[in-house]
């Protein structure tokens, strides 16, 4: 699994870092990332460019999005 904390990290950076992770993932990998938001705009860009995504808050209340280009995957089989 490639972790991905991007909580610390201001608009736009967080979506550029994942969009570069997502181009390079390799069709068994995941990545998890940690952020604050729920980022609705990589989840578009996920979909339009064949990815897979699921995405938990958890009780602190940052979002763990688990990110595959493998339909196979469930991720929602990952846990926070």
């Amino acid at each position: 699994m490639i972790e991905l904390d991007v909580r610390d990290l201001e608009h736009p950076v967080p979506l550029g870092l994942a969009v570069e992770a997502f181009k390079k993932l390799s069709i068994d990998e995941v990545i998890h990332m940690i952020h604050r938001k729920e980022p609705r705009p990589l989840f578009e860009i996920l979909t339009k460019n064949g990815g897979f995504y699921h995405s938990v808050q958890d009780v602190q209340g940052l979002w763990h999005i688990y990110i595959s280009r493998n339909s196979g995957i469930d991720l929602e089989t990952f846990h926070v």
